[in-house]
């Protein structure tokens, strides 16, 4: 070997030059790994580093008569070229052929976990739109497919959901290495024309009083003066029901109406006994009964037992209605919010408060010359 400084022979493996006294201990120079290109038919690897896991693997084209086909998102290059190499030897990874139900599957065992009964209800509902896809492999679902089910939908609301669910079962099948892009989030929702919700009008509500002595009617007489949503009734326990202090514990959705207070109308004494029967329910929840049966056998009865037409009318616009009885009897707006359980009181005016034709007819003479 020769000495790192004065260049003389030096026997192998010197410590020390014995000429010029250098140390012969060179700074190592780490020469980057270079990666050689795979073989023709083989696959390939690329590293595309907008990916948390930046690795991506892709199989050949002609493995199976396909194009080429998207294997997954790896840490290293080393894993992407072992799962190359698998995919090679042993064919397509387990999950590679999961259907969009497939994935719906998977995904809701751990998400219906998290959220609550209504929600569950309102997923396992939207989920039947899904119908024409179910069945389809998620790898090659599209923008295209997801659009066309949400432009059925016939409300901003139902279109949101929607697309909500398929942006998170894109993710589900992402996060297990199926799919490389979640083509859920390029969807568009349609713009639509704002109508104006139905409420109970004065002379409906004086028919439900006089048919009261129904016990479906008293229930939805009582959603029209406290303004529960119907996931929020039916949520409602024993011990959430404080009748001698004259209010109720409930409510759900967001956390300024998440377990708020709404005390009972004291000058409507009717509405505690209607409340009263309600603690003899056999079970801890005061309505143990699902969401399509609350509809149709309380909601929808009772307005048949009233003789109103239903058209237009949903357990929602309860609410409604309850925020327009409150407006009109002159509550304050900040009362109002809490008691409905909104963040803003603009929530509360823009979409629940609603006008009588004869209240606007008697603010417009005021207008003088």
């Amino acid at each position: 070997m020769l000495c790192i400084k004065c260049k003389r022979e030096l026997p192998e493996n010197a410590a020390y030059c014995s000429y010029c006294g250098k140390k012969q201990t060179a700074k190592q120079t780490v020469k980057q790994a270079k990666y050689h290109k795979r073989e023709h038919g083989t696959g390939t690897i690329r590293c595309d580093k907008r990916y948390k896991k930046p690795w991506i693997a892709v199989a050949p084209a002609s493995k199976y008569g396909q194009g080429r086909q998207y294997i997954g998102c790896y840490d290293t290059r080393r894993e992407a070229s072992e799962a190359l190499d698998d995919f090679i030897r042993n064919g397509k990874p387990t999950l590679y052929n999961a259907t969009v139900g497939n994935i719906y599957e998977m995904w809701s065992k751990t998400h219906f976990k998290s959220v609550s009964d209504s929600a569950v209800q309102l997923y396992s509902v939207m989920w039947k739109r899904f119908s024409g896809v179910q069945d389809m492999p998620i790898r090659e679902l599209r923008t295209a497919h997801i659009q066309e089910i949400v432009n059925a939908a016939t409300s901003k609301s139902s279109c949101e959901i929607i697309k909500t669910m398929a942006v998170m079962l894109c993710k589900f099948a992402m996060e297990n290495d199926i799919v490389a892009k979640n083509y859920a989030e390029f969807v568009k929702i349609p713009k639509f024309k704002k109508k104006e919700k139905r409420i109970f009008t004065r002379e409906e509500i004086a028919r439900l009083w006089q048919h009261s002595n129904d016990k479906r009617v008293q229930t939805v007489l009582v959603m029209i003066y406290t303004g529960f949503r119907v996931g929020e009734i039916r949520a409602l326990t024993k011990s959430s029901i404080h009748l001698q202090e004259g209010y109720i514990v409930g409510g759900e959705k967001t956390e300024a109406g998440r377990d708020r207070i709404v005390p009972i109308p004291p000058s409507i004494p009717e509405l505690r006994s209607f409340i009263a029967d309600w603690l003899s329910s056999p079970s801890e929840k005061v309505f143990d009964i699902t969401p399509q049966k609350f509809r149709t056998e309380i909601f929808d009865a009772a307005l048949k037992e009233a003789g109103i037409e239903s058209k237009g009318l949903t357990p929602h616009s309860t609410r409604h209605t309850f925020a327009s009885l409150s407006s009109s009897a002159g509550i304050k707006p900040e009362s109002l919010q809490k008691i409905i359980g909104h963040a803003k009181f603009a929530t509360t005016a823009d979409i629940y408060i609603h006008q009588d034709l004869a209240k606007l007819i008697g603010e417009m003479k005021k207008i003088t010359r």
